[in-house]
């Protein structure tokens, strides 16, 4: 890769005085761009708006006294969970323990069809050890970083969750980033009573998988969650194209259904 490829554009869209008005890439730089190119670009621009809206929502959660702990279903290079700690260290959540829900070994095998050829089992996979690797490498809180190994449908089970209500710990920032509709229908029943007021959930795959389709993936499985739990959510962040966040609140008037 040519040095001159190696700088993307920040994000936000850098402007220039003058036409036309923002700095974009030209004939000269971009004429050797290829695929690596592509990905190392868009995972820049992607994961800086993730870092973006943790950044924003520690802060909401600690202006308005919003405590609890962290959540994490789907884990993989540990990118979002060390967001997470980092901006609950500048917050000074040191109350705050970060639970981490994946197989550690990748997806498990579809069973509805996706638009991403890429998602089979085995699929994004990090191992458990180099994710506790990557936590204690990062230094932050790692004493209070836990894992709970395995295929969401077999590892959150009913004795799990009773262990959790038990714990009388609830959620304050979940993020569910599982890809696939299978593995989110078992994440949102676990999650139901540990939820609480002022909760922010953030589903990384709304739009991703499916061609953005509320009728399949996650968003799917987020629509049937909402038809039968006691919860409403409203519309908090966009995360870039594919992600969104909402905030959890108690309304038995307010309207089902909210994409």
């Amino acid at each position: 890769m040519s040095e001159n490829k190696k700088h993307f554009p920040p994000v936000p869209i850098e402007g220039q005085i003058g036409e036309p008005w923002v700095v974009l890439g030209d004939g000269r730089g971009l004429a050797d761009w290829g695929r690596d190119d592509e990905i190392a670009y868009n995972q820049t621009n992607r994961q800086t708006e993730k870092a973006l809206f943790y950044r924003r929502t520690f802060d909401f959660l600690t202006d308005n006294r919003v405590a609890g702990d962290y959540h994490e279903y789907g884990c993989h290079r540990c990118r979002t969970f060390r967001m997470s700690l980092t901006e609950a260290r500048r917050h000074n959540q040191t109350d705050m323990h970060f639970h981490a829900f994946d197989s550690f070994e990748g997806l498990p095998e579809p069973t509805t069809d996706t638009s991403v050829e890429i998602w089979t089992r085995g699929a994004l996979t990090t191992s458990e050890q180099d994710f506790m690797g990557m936590v204690r490498d990062h230094g932050i809180y790692a004493d209070r970083v836990h894992t709970v190994k395995g295929f969401y449908d077999q590892s959150l089970t009913e004795d799990l969750k009773r262990q959790y209500i038990d714990s009388g710990r609830k959620i304050s920032l979940i993020n569910i980033d599982c890809d696939l509709y299978e593995s989110a229908v078992p994440v949102f029943q676990f999650i139901d009573p540990l939820l609480q007021e002022g909760a922010v959930l953030y589903i990384d795959d709304l739009f991703a998988g499916y061609k953005g389709s509320p009728r399949k993936g996650v968003a799917r499985a987020f629509l049937e969650w909402q038809g039968r739990t006691r919860w409403k959510v409203v519309r908090h962040l966009d995360i870039g194209w594919w992600g969104r966040s909402y905030i959890v609140y108690l309304d038995k008037d307010a309207a089902v259904g909210v994409l």
